[in-house]
């Protein structure tokens, strides 16, 4: 059995407790994914919160003002509920992600840390007891999601800084909109993920400029429709 299935495997027994509770943070890597396997705006599946202290991804919308993180909506639900906005209630209480090929990386590497190469089951972990009891089985494939997260962080902390720079910079009164973000996240990982490592920082910064000048109507994500 693969890891990926043990992963699941473990995720059948539950109800789907985590996918109400927490709140799943996301980096720029989870919403381009999501955009492009699910050809969704990013407006209809992301809230956007003021970080009460200010961290590496967060994002400006103007200056001076708070940074910003993102993170998946929460469906309407009954009152003490919060499910996420892609969990997906079948008969029988059975609940399932449905998006779970393009799952965020908080998802994919949950209830997993790891320290100092040391791969554990965090102690807050909502999973019913004995989900985790194979893990040395899975090792391998926990670690190398783990570091995967790790490296897309700071990828995104290197897009988020493209956009603060452009911010801090402009001479806007008004400041900048979400969904005008969103549009320059998505087109950056477009960007990314077709040219040159030595050529994005430079085509980064050059992206975010373009967002510097004031327009009339919402920016268009260039392949999300």
């Amino acid at each position: 059995m693969s890891s990926e299935s043990s992963n699941v495997g473990s995720c059948l027994g539950c109800s789907g407790y985590c996918c109400t509770v927490y709140t799943v943070p996301v980096i720029g890597y989870d919403v381009w994914r999501i955009v492009q396997g699910q050809r969704l705006a990013p407006m209809l599946f992301l809230r956007y919160e003021p970080e009460h202290t200010p961290t590496d991804i967060g994002f400006l919308l103007q200056t001076p003002g708070p940074t910003y993180g993102l993170a998946l909506s929460h469906a309407p639900a009954r009152p003490n509920t919060h499910p996420c906005v892609f969990l997906v209630h079948l008969r029988g209480g059975v609940y399932r992600c449905g998006i779970y090929a393009d799952r965020p990386l908080a998802c994919q590497t949950y209830p997993m840390r790891l320290n100092d190469d040391h791969l554990f089951v965090r102690g807050d972990a909502l999973c019913p007891p004995g989900s985790w009891a194979n893990l040395e089985r899975g090792q391998a494939a926990w670690r190398d999601r783990l570091l995967h997260r790790q490296a897309e962080w700071r990828r995104y902390g290197e897009v988020v800084k493209a956009w603060n720079t452009m911010v801090s910079a402009s001479n806007s009164q008004e400041g900048f909109r979400p969904d005008e973000y969103l549009a320059y996240l998505v087109n950056a990982y477009d960007l990314i993920s077709s040219v040159p490592a030595a050529e994005v920082a430079a085509r980064l910064a050059s992206l975010a400029r373009g967002y510097a000048q004031p327009i009339a109507e919402p920016r268009a994500i260039d392949h999300a429709g």
